[in-house]
C-alpha cells in the first residue's frame, strides 16, 4: 500500500526517528548501561504516535475514497464527464498513435417519452456494460454526458480500431437478438491523431465528437427515406 498523504508521511517519519530513539534506550537497558530516558513514558509516547499515524492512514483513505467517487458515473460504473475532461488537461501534442471515438445513443429520447426515464436508465446501463466489455481494459472509457460516451484508444492503428468497433457492433446485435421492446442504436465519431500533424486529445475529441453528429444527421435522413 502506498499513500502519498503529506500528513501521513510526516507522522510516520516522526514516529520512525522516535522508535529509533526508543530502540536505542532499549539496548542500554539490556546491556546494562544505565538508560536517562523512562522506557514507560517512551512507550506511551511512541503508542500514541502509532495511533496518529494510523488516523492519518484512515483518513488518506477516506479522502481517496471520496476523489475516486468525484470521478464515477454512479449509475454505470464508468468514469464522469469531470474525469473525461481532466484527460483533456495535457495540452502537449500526442506523440504516439491515439485514437478518440465519440458515441451517442439514438433512440434515448424515444425510450424515455414513450416507457419513462427508468428505461432508459437501463438502455443506458446497457449501452455502457457492452461498449466497455467490447473495449480492451488498457483504453479509456467514459460517460461524457446523458446519451454520449467517449474512448480513448492507445497506440492505435486502423486495423485494431476495426476491430473495437466491430466487436462492439456485434455485440449490440447480439443485445438486440433478445427480443427487448427497444434495441440499441447508436452514432459515432472517430478521429485518429496519425492523420494530424499537430493535435491534443481535446482536439481528438472536437472533430469526434463532429463526425459523430455527421454520422446521427446521416442516419436520421436515412429512417426518413
Amino acid at each position: 500500500m502506498s499513500l502519498s498523504d503529506k500528513d501521513y508521511q510526516k507522522k510516520l517519519d516522526v514516529q520512525i526517528a522516535y522508535w529509533d530513539k526508543l530502540k536505542n534506550e532499549i539496548q542500554k537497558v539490556r546491556s546494562g548501561e544505565n538508560g536517562t530516558a523512562d522506557l514507560v513514558d517512551m512507550s506511551e509516547t511512541y503508542f500514541q504516535m502509532a495511533d496518529e499515524t494510523v488516523a492519518a492512514v484512515k483518513v488518506s483513505h477516506a479522502n481517496r475514497q471520496l476523489e475516486q467517487k468525484a470521478y464515477i458515473d454512479l449509475h454505470t460504473g464508468l468514469p464522469n464527464k469531470s474525469k473525461c475532461e481532466e484527460l483533456f488537461h495535457n495540452v502537449e501534442f500526442i506523440k504516439t498513435p491515439t485514437a478518440c471515438i465519440v458515441f451517442d445513443m439514438n433512440n434515448l429520447k424515444r425510450v424515455n417519452d414513450s416507457l419513462g426515464h427508468s428505461i432508459g436508465d437501463q438502455l443506458i446501463l446497457n449501452f455502457a456494460r457492452l461498449l466497455r466489455n467490447s473495449i480492451p481494459a488498457k483504453h479509456f472509457v467514459g460517460r461524457y454526458g446523458g446519451d454520449e460516451f467517449m474512448a480513448v484508444i492507445y497506440d492505435a492503428t486502423r486495423e485494431s480500431i476495426t476491430e473495437i468497433l466491430t466487436e462492439f457492433q456485434n455485440e449490440v446485435e447480439q443485445f438486440n437478438g433478445y427480443g427487448t421492446q427497444f434495441r440499441i442504436s447508436y452514432s459515432h465519431g472517430l478521429a485518429l491523431s496519425t492523420d494530424y500533424n499537430e493535435c491534443t486529445l481535446r482536439t481528438l475529441f472536437d472533430k469526434a465528437d463532429k463526425y459523430m453528429y455527421e454520422n446521427k444527421q446521416q442516419s436520421k435522413q436515412g429512417h426518413q427515406n
